[in-house]
């Protein structure tokens, strides 16, 4: 608690793959010979002798003497190297593309007009593939997907990134930090013989009916008296408080996740996977900022009664089973969280009960650390 930015920030990042042969051959995706590869992408600042660099003093020092409420670098980092390039051949790739940053969001397109094929978000995949021209990944978001070299008409790509910082309402990204890595393409064509599927993997569609409790999860931000964030909280309550969370195994609840703050939060659940039901607009926001301060108690301030603006739809590569998801500011999110095995609905087979339990939080590590996480308790 309050490290696991310096931590992953010293470079305690890695991937590992787990394959299920027996389900996944039979997609047919590209695979082996260095046509399948994570790409693990974050953002650094650097001293001129090349050390990490961290700025140690925290927009409110005499409060929290360390603390800014986010850490961005303007070097973008990929697997280790930072704006590196990548030799590739006139055919598919499959990149598993990881947000490893503290706190910055990434919009990933390509400068030539080269498209994603997305095939699966964090740890699942989706039921059909999705062709996007873009893709937005908070940190700690995971988007699988197949790019087809084949069809560029150039012989190099720039992977770029178009996300302001913080997201959504931050700055502008600069030429350092709108560049994300570099693709050179073999001149030479060649014939492609991974199939393009149709279909991917269906899971047990989520059942509203089926949940057992609809629970309010409020994100506050709180500003010292230079309006400068000094903490944030998940319901108006630090860690340490007992946890309120305190879902059955085995069963699927509703979590209406209410962002009372001007900041993007991507949302990660131990444990639990999700699906995203709507996002509703906040009308009349600060009134009911004002109440949900005062009470915290998201029925007595009446949500129904803000909870009626505009809604923002779901997109179709993000429909599917989530562990990671973006809050977007002012809304209220709506997600059916399953307490089981999503493939088929089974209940765990270990003792999720046991202590030290697990935790929910948002996956900007900078606010997590202070200290937007919550425990989750299981009872049986």
């Amino acid at each position: 608690m309050g490290l696991t930015r310096v931590n992953l920030l010293a470079g305690l990042i890695g991937a590992y793959i787990i394959r299920h042969p027996e389900i996944e051959a039979p997609l047919g995706l590209p695979s082996g010979n260095g046509y399948d590869r994570p790409l693990i992408i974050f953002d650094r600042n650097f001293r001129t002798d090349g050390s990490l660099y961290m700025n140690f003093t925290g927009n409110n020092p005499t409060i929290h003497p360390q603390w800014r409420p986010e850490y961005f670098g303007d070097a973008i980092i990929v697997n280790g190297k930072a704006w590196p390039r990548m030799n590739v051949r006139r055919r598919k790739y499959r990149f598993r593309i990881i947000n490893a940053s503290n706190a910055r969001f990434f919009k990933f397109f390509f400068m030539n007009g080269l498209t994603f094929i997305h095939v699966g978000s964090d740890s699942v995949y989706l039921e059909r593939p999705v062709t996007l021209k873009e893709i937005l990944l908070g940190p700690s978001e995971i988007a699988d997907v197949i790019v087809d070299f084949s069809e560029s008409k150039s012989h190099s790509a720039i992977l770029a990134n178009g996300a302001p910082y913080p997201y959504p309402s931050g700055d502008p990204v600069n030429e350092a930090n709108s560049k994300v890595m570099k693709f050179i393409i073999k001149y030479q064509r060649e014939v492609d013989t991974w199939p393009f599927p149709n279909k991917l993997i269906k899971y047990p569609s989520p059942d509203l009916s089926n949940a057992s409790v609809t629970r309010y999860i409020a994100m506050f931000e709180y500003t010292s008296n230079i309006n400068e964030p000094t903490h944030l909280y998940l319901n108006g309550k630090s860690y340490n408080e007992p946890a309120t969370e305190t879902p059955k195994v085995g069963t699927t609840e509703v979590w209406d996740v209410i962002n009372l703050t001007g900041d993007n939060h991507p949302l990660h659940i131990h444990v639990g996977l999700f699906v995203v039901l709507d996002q509703t607009e906040l009308v009349d926001i600060e009134a009911f900022k004002d109440c949900m301060t005062k009470m915290n108690d998201a029925i007595k301030c009446q949500i129904s009664k803000y909870a009626r603006g505009k809604k923002v739809q779901v997109l179709a590569h993000e429909k599917g089973w989530k562990n990671v998801y973006k809050m977007t500011p002012g809304y209220v999110t709506k997600i059916l969280v399953r307490f089981s095995y999503i493939h088929s609905n089974a209940s765990y087979v270990f003792d999720a009960t046991k202590e030290p339990g697990y935790v929910y939080h948002c996956h900007i590590l900078d606010h997590e650390d202070n200290v937007m996480i919550r425990p989750l308790k299981f009872i049986n």
